[in-house]
């Protein structure tokens, strides 16, 4: 059972029994775990609170499907001085869902970051973001550029840029796919024993980027348990995916609007999603237009920070702690490594 406990205005939580504890340094540090709910119009947002609530923590998103438990692994490899607060998306994790009959686009998303930052009423915030959340914050960054002052990036940092010609028809299909997937009945919610639970999510998963360490890390908040079987908790319309994209000159456009201090982290392999051109062309604008920008690529899957958070972490303290102020030069051969590969058209 949860214990709840009184608080500064800052943040209102639950603490969890347990600890997370790590070793840092041969020192042993245990750093505090909180279950938080943020309430809005349509029922509240969850989230975990690792560290100290009296300081301002970096926001974490994670990406399409996967829940705050993306950060379970990385968040104990911080420093005590930095906290962490991971969110699960609506839809996701232990968030309520959307409104029956409402989609899930990238636009509502930032509707929801934006009632997380009003709720604790900061001014200026940190985002730590992986694939789909990546896209978020891009956006985000963009639309408040004087309210980010840290944006991380892994793996994903953009939205797609689409051919309107080609996607017409993309979205045409993914419209009739969404009311097929609305009139499915909910109480015919399928149920798997454990063992099946995490082999569907570790084979379901795009580029099969998760290990079966980190599907079992998602799982602790991706589903309810009944009986000896377990159903997933995600909403059944994210089944549906993203419905439209962006024209390639507004994804610049926004780009070139990101003012704030920049840190991708590429998986190498990672996923791929659009060409090298396009790929190029978006993180040379935000270059130009960040205050600090750096780059790195690591060796990993898309999930590198969940599966080998000690290979993430590193960068994103020294990022943090002092950010490089010459602006790094873009891989261009990890960029054409990149290219090279299929392109993942989903998000």
């Amino acid at each position: 059972m949860l214990k709840t406990v009184a608080r500064s205005k800052f943040c209102r939580l639950s603490v969890l029994p347990s600890r997370s504890v790590h070793e840092t340094n041969r020192k042993l540090e245990v750093k505090e775990v909180q279950e938080i709910k943020i309430p809005v119009p349509w029922g509240h947002i969850a989230g975990k609170w690792w560290g100290s609530s009296d300081k301002k923590p970096l926001l974490g998103l994670h990406g399409w499907q996967d829940n705050a438990g993306t950060w379970d692994r990385l968040a104990p490899l911080l420093p005590s001085d930095i906290s962490l607060l991971a969110i699960d998306s609506p839809g996701h994790g232990l968030s309520s869902y959307f409104p029956r009959g409402v989609p899930y686009r990238i636009t509502d998303q930032i509707f929801t970051l934006r009632h997380v930052v009003n709720y604790y009423g900061w001014d200026k915030i940190s985002l730590l973001a992986h694939s789909m959340g990546a896209v978020q914050s891009f956006i985000y960054s963009a639309v408040y550029p004087d309210q980010v002052e840290n944006l991380i990036l892994v793996d994903a940092f953009k939205p797609l840029s689409v051919d309107p010609k080609k996607d017409i028809d993309k979205l045409a299909a993914g419209l009739d796919r969404f009311l097929k997937v609305e009139d499915v009945n909910d109480s015919l919610k399928p149920s798997y024993s454990y063992e099946e639970t995490v082999q569907r999510l570790y084979d379901g998963m795009v580029g099969q980027s998760l290990s079966k360490e980190s599907c079992e890390v998602l799982l602790k908040r991706g589903t309810e348990k009944f009986g000896d079987k377990y159903a997933f908790t995600r909403d059944k319309a994210l089944k549906v995916g993203r419905l439209s994209g962006w024209l390639h000159g507004y994804v610049l456009y926004m780009a070139s609007c990101i003012t704030c201090n920049v840190l991708f982290i590429k998986a190498d392999p990672g996923l791929v999603f659009e060409s090298l051109e396009v790929n190029k062309q978006t993180l040379e604008t935000m270059k130009k237009s960040a205050k600090v920008f750096e780059f790195h690529t690591v060796e990993g899957l898309h999930h590198v920070h969940l599966n080998n958070p000690e290979r993430v972490a590193p960068i994103i303290i020294n990022f943090l702690k002092s950010p490089n102020q010459k602006k790094s030069d873009i891989s261009i051969s990890s960029l054409e490594k990149m290219s090279k590969k299929e392109f993942l058209n989903f998000m």
